[in-house]
């Protein structure tokens, strides 16, 4: 018994010391928000902006339902594209943004490919961990407010710690919300 202990031992102090490799998926994925009273609402696009929308308080044929894809130039930079199920969208292919401004929260917005278009916007900073979006600043936070719409909220961003009033801190992640009827 010892002698088939050992190496199964060595072999699996073999495998541990192998450095964890970045996986990252060629697939496009979609990105949801949780926080308090936000479990797993998806991104969507609306005039350029970032939002999020419970599907079931609204009619969201003014939004655009978005799934996101690595950039062929950087994995740090995703590309979206309106979902395949949607019948006509308002954008073909936008970068998924961090608006840079004075305010303490600035938009996660969409804007198209050239320089000019981004300036003044990070776009090079998006990276996932496991399925936990993160962003490759410090300090960065993520915030839903709502918009006075019911169930819409404009996602935003902050290097700022404190909760900002009228906000929903958040995580955002590439993996779906459970369904009423997986978990019965």
């Amino acid at each position: 018994m010892r002698s088939l202990l050992v190496p199964l031992l060595l072999a699996l102090g073999i495998a541990s010391a192998n450095p964890l490799r970045v996986r990252q998926t060629t697939a496009p994925f979609k990105i949801y928000a949780y926080g308090k009273d936000i479990s797993g609402l998806p991104v969507f696009y609306r005039n350029g902006a970032a939002e999020l929308a419970d599907t079931t308080k609204i009619d969201v044929s003014t939004m655009t339902t978005v799934q996101f894809a690595y950039s062929t130039d950087s994995s740090n930079t995703w590309i979206a594209s309106p979902d395949s199920t949607q019948r006509s969208a308002p954008f073909s292919a936008d970068v998924l943004c961090l608006n840079q401004g004075t305010a303490s929260a600035n938009p996660v917005s969409f804007s198209g490919n050239s320089d000019v278009q981004r300036s003044n916007k990070l776009s090079n900073v998006w990276s996932l961990y496991g399925s936990y979006v993160l962003v490759t600043l410090d300090k960065a936070n993520f915030y839903a407010k709502p918009t006075g719409t019911d169930g819409v909220y404009s996602l935003l961003w902050s290097t700022s710690a404190e909760e900002m009033k009228d906000t929903i801190p958040l995580t955002l992640r590439t993996m779906a919300p459970a369904t009423v009827s997986v978990l019965n």
